[in-house]
């Protein structure tokens, strides 16, 4: 009788050390999975501006080396469709920024018009200086630019 409970004895530790195994490894790749989720790019799940292209920015006018009158019309293409949000124009979370110089502006509700398909026209308030160039750019929630898409950028002359 004392040999059978020393075998039931034996049989339970070796399985209790197989689902410890087992719930150890699982408790790994949880710990793996959360930590990626944390990191830049690392969520897997589709969704989100991290996981999504990245549309690319073009400024279609002016020309580069323009001589422009202010207030200043940047035609652009944003390479997908924008809709209104919280945090301005958006496309998939990420919202434009237009950098002139050293002047950073987001677009108002009003200074943005669409032109036809993922094309728009930004009326810029009065920029100062007299010459500046023009780059646009994504932002994130945080207004942290993305610079992944961002246009060439183009010089142009202010009067």
């Amino acid at each position: 009788m004392a040999a059978d409970k020393d075998s039931e004895a034996g049989e339970r530790l070796a399985s209790d050390r197989v689902f410890g195994v087992i719930g150890g490894l699982l408790l790994l790749l949880g710990l793996v999975y959360a930590v990626r989720s944390f990191l830049p790019g690392g969520s897997d799940t589709g969704a989100g501006p991290a996981a999504a292209a990245v549309p690319a920015l073009a400024i279609v006018s002016p020309a580069a080396g323009a001589e422009v009158a202010q207030p200043l019309v940047v035609e652009l293409d944003a390479g997908t469709q924008l809709v209104l949000g919280p945090t301005g124009w958006t496309a998939d979370g990420r919202h434009l920024h237009l950098f002139a110089g050293g002047t950073e502006v987001m677009a108002t509700a009003t200074e943005l018009q669409p032109a036809g398909g993922t094309r728009y026209r930004w009326t810029l308030a009065r920029l100062p200086g007299d010459t500046t160039t023009l780059r646009l750019a994504w932002s994130d929630e945080r207004h942290r630019t993305i610079e992944q898409g961002a246009s060439a950028p183009v010089p142009v002359r202010l009067r």
